[in-house]
């Protein structure tokens, strides 16, 4: 039978607790177990791991494999470092010595990550506050361009007024008046619109036509005979 020592989720939604199991790698993951040899609280801040480390050593001298999760819980427990030392052969002092080593590691590397969290929140908090301002800046910024804006759109007074003169001046302004005549012209002008026409222009077109054909019917006068002229010398003469 294939042991594995792995573990099973406990707790309410949202607030989960894993016990470290052993049990058959055929059961499922929640299902039947062999025994329980530890607990993993992972909400609390350190998380929780509480290991029987005597048991966890019997049954990884049985052939139990710890799943991946287990494992690391392990390591960061020092119950992997602590069988490996013991392995080697050395004695519960040096095997101590090395422990409080690790563990002093082990604190240097949890300051270095708070530090690194406390930053990257600082970070975030510097980032968070800088977009509200920037927020802020261009809301004023658009409260201060929004009458700006409709003052831009519309003219300002003034101007109406101006451009209601200019519209009205061609309705309103009257008709050039006429250059007054002196009094004699006008007089002359009066008269000769008063004269009628002449008698040509009085005459009709049908009677200057007929005027035209007597003429032309009525004979020509002949000229005086040379012969005439001629006695009327010699008598003078």
């Amino acid at each position: 039978m294939a042991v594995k020592i792995r573990l099973t989720r406990m707790g309410r939604k949202k607030r989960p607790y894993y016990r470290m199991n052993v049990a058959d790698s055929r059961s499922p993951r929640d299902g039947r177990f062999i025994e329980s040899i530890g607990v993993y609280n992972p909400i609390l801040d350190p998380p929780q791991i509480d290991v029987d480390e005597e048991r966890v050593n019997y049954w990884l001298d049985q052939g139990a494999q710890p799943s991946d999760t287990v494992r690391n819980l392990l390591q960061k427990k020092g119950v992997l470092l602590k069988r490996s030392l013991v392995k080697r052969g050395l004695d519960e002092q040096a095997v101590e010595e090395e422990l409080k080593k690790w563990e002093v590691l082990q604190m240097e590397r949890r300051r270095q990550q708070d530090a690194t969290k406390e930053q990257a929140k600082a970070a975030k908090l510097e980032a968070k506050q800088e977009e509200e301002e920037k927020a802020k800046q261009e809301a004023e910024a658009k409260e201060e361009a929004a009458p700006e804006a409709e003052n831009a759109g519309q003219p300002e007074s003034g101007e109406v007024e101006a451009e209601a003169a200019e519209a009205q001046a061609p309705e309103e302004a009257p008709a050039p008046a006429e250059e007054e005549k002196p009094a004699g012209e006008a007089d002359a002008s009066e008269d000769k619109a008063e004269e009628p026409a002449g008698d040509e222009s009085a005459v009709p077109a049908e009677a200057q036509a007929d005027v035209a054909e007597e003429a032309a019917s009525e004979p020509e006068e002949a000229p005086a005979p040379a012969e005439d002229s001629a006695d009327d010398e010699k008598k003078e003469a």
